[in-house]
């Protein structure tokens, strides 16, 4: 089982808390060369210091709502795409498979996905999964992208070609992220309450 460091090292320790947000969001470079620093100069200068694990997830969240928006999608980057099978951290595993998942639901996913990146330059979905399985989240992918299910053996339509990208300045653009940024924070506390700690 994964443990976490206790509350004092990781007010303390720049290892510690990085091994604290590694497990809690998912381990990147930005994660431990920028908002590790950051939240460590926050907290030496917070009086009264996070009384909670939980505490240090909301102060992490609001770190990177400041962060410029490239900076908070290559955060998002950091957690695997919906239906990917391979690469997972061992809670993401758990997150995602708890029921199997039919190739066909995999394989819309993963064009899904395509189709998700192509519209939202620099983004990569994320979503709260919350014991959902992974063909509950085919609908909601779907309705991000404004398009219906598909029909059975037509799995990747529509084209990828079709699809008109957005950037970063589109406000629909700006929407999403929020929307990722929040179920990151969101998967966060899941992951601290599955764990014992809050």
């Amino acid at each position: 089982m994964t443990s976490l460091p206790s509350l004092e090292s990781a007010l303390q320790s720049k290892d510690a808390l990085d091994q604290l947000l590694s497990t809690l969001f998912e381990h990147s470079p930005i994660l431990s060369d920028t908002l590790v620093p950051q939240l460590l100069e926050r907290i030496r200068a917070t009086d009264p210091k996070p009384q909670s694990h939980l505490e240090i997830i909301d102060l992490a969240a609001n770190q990177l709502q400041a962060w410029p928006p490239l900076s908070q999608a290559a955060f998002i980057d950091s957690h695997p795409r919906i239906g990917e099978v391979t690469g997972l951290s061992a809670l993401s595993a758990k997150e995602q498979a708890t029921k199997a998942t039919p190739p066909a639901v995999l394989a819309r996913l993963a064009h899904l996905n395509a189709l998700y990146e192509q519209r939202y330059t620099g983004l990569k979905y994320v979503v709260f999964v919350n014991g959902r399985s992974r063909a509950e989240i085919v609908p909601l992918i779907e309705e991000t992208l404004g398009i219906g299910p598909a029909e059975e053996g037509h799995e990747a339509e529509p084209a990828l070609e079709t699809v008109i990208p957005l950037e970063v300045e589109d406000e629909e653009w700006q929407r999403e992220l929020k929307r990722a940024i929040e179920d990151v924070v969101h998967i966060a506390k899941a992951r601290l309450k599955a764990l014992g700690e809050q």
